[in-house]
């Protein structure tokens, strides 16, 4: 098999770890064989310092799955790791040395550094997530003599950045749309995520306004004729597949499913969910509608109001507008640029908002300031 052969291999596994048919560790595992590493661990950590730092999620593929790994990392090791400050210190996508993280003397002491995972030769990386958070993955010594790496090897993982960054977001999308089971009303009515009603038929019933917005850009889907199509041709053929089997003939077994849709004027894929609804979910007036269209694009930023935020919250002007940008994802130091503050006067301002709100992390005000999204705006002037 080609190099390219390999590359869209892994692709295709991470595509399907995305969307739910096969677990993180199935795309994983085929990187260590690919790229030639003895082993990889994907982290997801809110907060951009320890020990106020926490992680959401956490997988270590070793040969297999390493659920033990993952258990004593978190249990024993997590907050003792000196190198989890430094690599939350990272810029964007830096692969470096994971020995860099390690001071002379931790590279002789540190637990971690000198444990089993054979690391010492490995490389780290953080990426930009979701509402804040940071995308931690590290990757064990290569397998070629010495544990030394050619420039092929770390080309490959390169190239794969940016789409492990596109897994972490599409989970975090599919994630909200999950939402739908406890609270439908929200969805419908949020702007988050697109919501497109489907007849038995498939026709087009009702869409909320960011479905109509998505529709109306034309870039990846359309609504030509009255049905949900698709701009690129592979595409399509997949969500009509989805569609198929979400809206099945008089008696079969309706099932939900996920793709990932291209746009030709964007660089990443909508996520497109289709749930079937039981007729018990609506009343007489939704009778018609047989199948949920959720469209989410994993570029797009929650719109909350600062008003809002400084309202609902009891915070100052300057502290809702820091609130709202930590909730859009913005890092510490992009905060200090834009707003033209020092970072030390940015995490001044954090920790006052941390006392008012009785909490202690980044990753709890994110969420806080999250939840107020679909709320009416302030009126306030």
């Amino acid at each position: 098999m080609s190099d390219r052969d390999q590359y869209e291999h892994i692709l295709r596994a991470m595509q399907g770890a995305a969307l739910g048919d096969v677990q993180w560790s199935a795309p994983a595992l085929l990187i260590n064989e690919v790229v030639g590493t003895n082993g990889n661990s994907l982290g997801i950590l809110h907060g951009d310092r320890s020990p106020e730092a926490e992680i959401s999620f956490a997988r270590c593929c070793y040969g297999s799955r390493r659920r033990d790994y993952e258990e004593r990392y978190l249990t024993h090791f997590f907050h003792r790791d000196e190198a989890v400050p430094r690599v939350l210190g990272l810029p964007d996508g830096q692969l470096t040395p994971i020995g860099q993280m390690y001071t002379e003397k931790e590279r002789k002491t540190s637990p971690v550094y000198n444990g089993s995972l054979r690391i010492r030769k490995g490389f780290c990386v953080r990426l930009d997530g979701v509402g804040g958070s940071s995308i931690a993955w590290c990757i064990a010594e290569s397998t070629e003599p010495g544990g030394d790496w050619r420039s092929t090897q770390t080309r490959m993982i390169e190239r794969l950045l940016p789409h492990l960054r596109q897994f972490v977001r599409v989970r975090a999308m599919l994630a909200d749309a999950g939402a739908l089971g406890s609270s439908l009303g929200e969805v419908l009515e949020g702007d988050r995520l697109g919501v497109i009603q489907l007849d038995r038929r498939g026709d087009i019933v009702a869409a909320n306004d960011r479905a109509l917005g998505l529709l109306r850009e034309g870039g990846g889907l359309s609504d030509r004729g009255g049905f949900l199509n698709a701009a690129i041709p592979a595409d399509n053929d997949a969500l009509q597949r989805l569609l198929a089997r979400a809206l099945p003939p008089y008696g079969g077994r309706a099932s939900a499913g996920s793709v990932t849709i291209g746009r030709p004027a964007a660089p990443t894929r909508l996520v497109v969910r289709v749930t079937p609804v039981p007729k018990r979910e609506w009343d007489f007036r939704a009778h018609r509608v047989a199948a949920l269209v959720l469209i989410a694009d994993p570029q797009s930023r929650p719109r909350i109001d600062a008003g809002l935020v400084a309202e609902a919250l009891n915070l100052t002007p300057a502290e809702s507008q820091l609130a709202t940008l930590v909730a859009a994802g913005r890092a510490v130091r992009d905060i200090a640029a834009m707003t033209g503050r020092t970072e030390g006067t940015v995490r001044w301002h954090l920790k006052r908002i941390f006392r008012k709100q009785g909490i202690s992390r980044q990753s709890q005000l994110v969420r806080r300031v999250l939840s107020l999204e679909g709320f009416p705006r302030s009126r306030r002037p």
